[in-house]
């Protein structure tokens, strides 16, 4: 964490030389600059912010993010399968630790793997839902994670060094807080692989299965628990967002 709150933000590293840079964050924490590195040339997705006047109003949380890329042949399956069948949409709730890898790498089947975090009562699958209620009990917070960093008492013992440290870190993140919630809204094949149970529904298949929107929320704020994707109201805004990129054929 001390390394990653000590990485140049984004505004300076646009504003100034590459060794200079460099020279800065050696001097906050030798693993700074190696991190920013790894971080920058390992990552292969496409995160674009939504603008306001593109935004799914009824997520009612200024941090939507459409994700523009996925492997192109997770994509190219994904349309050959979407072509067979056709597709629709479903929220996905996790962990904050668990969507670095999921932005990344796509959602992935955990059951019955060390990636697991839950059970997997209607078999092995991604579980989705049709309703944010559900999707927003399974990003609960990791329990570390409960209390907001400004929210914490102040201590004494805490040298002013590591106040300005911390100041530093929280001004090179988009977010101000570190009680966050995470979820996704996935486009999903509607094949017959597709197991729906109630409001549980459970795919097989990783290629069936595209992450579309990212949405976070602060300080364990959530949007409308209420929302269901197979409205009619609901799934024709989310087409109006994504446009002809994804819209189904």
């Amino acid at each position: 964490m001390k390394a990653l709150d000590s990485i140049t933000s984004i505004r300076e590293m646009t504003q100034a030389p590459y060794l200079e840079i460099k020279k800065q964050m050696d001097k906050q924490d030798p693993l700074a600059h190696p991190l920013l590195q790894w971080v920058i040339s390992s990552n292969r997705s496409h995160i674009v912010k939504l603008p306001v006047n593109r935004q799914l109003k009824f997520m009612h949380t200024p941090h939507q993010f459409l994700l523009l890329s996925s492997p192109p042949a997770k994509e190219s399956n994904f349309r050959a399968a979407k072509k067979l069948f056709g597709s629709t949409f479903a929220f996905h709730g996790s962990h904050i630790e668990n969507w670095h890898s999921i932005l990344r790498n796509g959602l992935v089947v955990a059951s019955n793997t060390r990636l697991q975090l839950h059970g997997a009562m209607y078999g092995s699958g991604i579980y989705l839902s049709p309703m944010s209620s559900i999707s927003f009990g399974y990003s609960g917070m990791n329990k570390k994670q409960k209390v907001s960093a400004k929210d914490e008492p102040a201590s004494s013992s805490k040298s002013s060094n590591a106040s300005q440290s911390q100041k530093k870190g929280q001004q090179s993140q988009f977010l101000q807080s570190r009680n966050l919630k995470c979820i996704a809204l996935c486009e999903v094949i509607t094949s017959p692989d597709l197991h729906k149970h109630g409001e549980i529904w459970v795919v097989p298949n990783t290629d069936h299965v595209c992450t579309r929107f990212f949405f976070v929320y602060e300080d364990g704020q959530v949007g409308d628990a209420n929302i269901n994707t197979q409205e009619g109201g609901i799934h024709k805004e989310i087409l109006r967002v994504i446009g002809n990129q994804t819209a189904t054929g």
